[in-house]
């Protein structure tokens, strides 16, 4: 059995899915579990959608739009327009009852029910183009064997309840199996989404519980990146990494695997494979626990859209545990993603993911009990086994707001400006 996640970059278009049914046919020696994202930008599209009907605009528009760009690439594909015309209707007729039916102040219980249905979507096209190609396909529905907690656009999968029911629902009896990547469902039976880029743990869940021996991911990039090599021109591919290094490269921001896609994979031992959808002849990187020994390529990551947010005690007393405990609890309760933190003697500064849907009720309380300072659009640059020349040249020709660093990472945050016009050339 074989495990392959397609991104929403491998199948935007008619030419993708047919890259895709190519792919799958060339593979099929064995039953295959495709986990496949939404089309192209898709969920930000949806994410847009959801800015609309929380700021009361015309979210229909933008829902018609989604809906005939769908529409579109079915008709290059030469499918049945009647058949899936009258599919994609009845979903955006679940999404409009959504959207009329619900408070605005449940944002993040929507916008899983609403954001879900990129994939639903993507996997329904892709399952009947399959099946018009003559491939025996079948559909399986992620919302109903991906089991999570309530946690709203982050949730949390209870492994030995969803292998329990991915066993029982699928079997082994099958050869193209086509599932969602990114979503599930909670206690009461309501759709969860487990984070931005979740298809990749899908993948990874389905792997583990079915014993599978490797995942495969299939990007747009011939594998692993030391840097992005959209941004940086001299990043270098790597062959090898350990589940280690992985995980880090994830945490710190990589955006070629997700950050809780390694944890399964490495309780069962199972490897996982990055290879381009555009070369299926290239092995692309591995990564292996076998790979504990191999020295770690330098890596450069990072993670835009920041907020640099300080707090200060209002009556000047320490930022001790008590303090700092208390600045935690209402950034969990805010849901907002930490990557760096740094504290002195009365001072606490954080640089986090800027989660707008939020902030401002994160910035109130905060505000209750401290000296609140922020900037926005900031950018988080994180170096994985830096070279110490490289920093001291960095740090004498940078504005650098904060930093730190260990024996192997250096972490820095800067304003987007400076790292477009002095980091960027400073590195390549």
């Amino acid at each position: 059995m074989k495990v392959y996640k397609f991104g929403g970059a491998s199948v935007k278009d008619a030419e993708g899915i047919r890259n895709l049914v190519s792919i799958v046919k060339q593979e099929m020696q064995c039953p295959i579990i495709m986990v496949v994202s939404a089309m192209g930008k898709t969920t930000n599209a949806f994410e847009k959608v959801l800015h609309l009907w929380a700021e009361q605009g015309d979210w229909k528009l933008e829902c018609n739009r989604i809906k005939f760009s769908h529409l579109e690439i079915c008709i290059s594909l030469g499918m049945d327009i009647a058949s899936i015309q009258a599919r994609l209707e009845s979903f955006f007729s679940d999404i409009s009852l959504i959207l009329q039916t619900n408070d605005r102040g449940l944002y993040d219980f929507v916008y899983d029910q609403v954001v879900s249905y990129g994939e639903i979507i993507s996997t329904t096209i892709i399952h009947e183009y399959l099946l018009h190609s003559g491939l025996p396909a079948q559909w399986a529905d992620a919302r109903k064997l991906i089991v999570t907690d309530s946690t709203y656009r982050a949730a949390r999968v209870n492994l030995d309840a969803t292998e329990d029911a991915l066993k029982k629902a699928i079997g082994s009896d099958f050869k193209i199996l086509i599932i969602q990547g990114f979503i599930g469902h909670d206690s009461q039976g309501y759709t969860t989404t487990l984070g931005r880029e979740g298809s990749d743990y899908t993948a990874a869940l389905m792997a583990y519980s079915f014993r599978v021996p490797e995942v495969t991911i299939w990007k747009d990039v011939p594998g692993v990146f030391s840097a992005d090599p959209k941004v940086f021109k001299n990043a270098k591919l790597i062959l090898q990494l350990s589940y280690k290094e992985a995980v880090e490269l994830a945490f710190y921001g990589a955006s070629i695997i997700h950050p809780k896609t390694i944890q399964p994979l490495q309780i069962r031992r199972i490897n996982l494979r990055v290879r381009s959808f555009y070369d299926i002849q290239d092995s692309g990187s591995l990564v292996s626990e076998a790979f504990s020994a191999v020295k770690a390529l330098p890596s450069i990551i990072l993670k835009r859209n920041q907020i640099l947010l300080s707090v200060t005690p209002r009556d000047f007393s320490f930022m001790d545990v008590a303090n700092m405990g208390l600045v935690f609890q209402i950034l969990a309760r805010h849901q907002h993603h930490i990557n760096l933190i740094q504290n002195s003697a009365i001072s606490f500064s954080l640089c986090m993911d800027y989660n707008h849907n939020h902030f401002d009720e994160l910035f109130a309380e905060l505000s209750e009990h401290f000296e609140t300072r922020y900037n926005l659009n900031q950018v988080l640059i994180t170096i994985r086994h830096y070279d110490s020349g490289l920093i001291d040249k960095i740090y004498d020709k940078l504005n650098i707001k904060l930093e730190q660093r260990n024996r192997s990472t250096y972490q820095m945050v800067m304003g987007e400006d400076a790292f477009e016009t002095g980091f960027l050339p400073l590195v390549d």
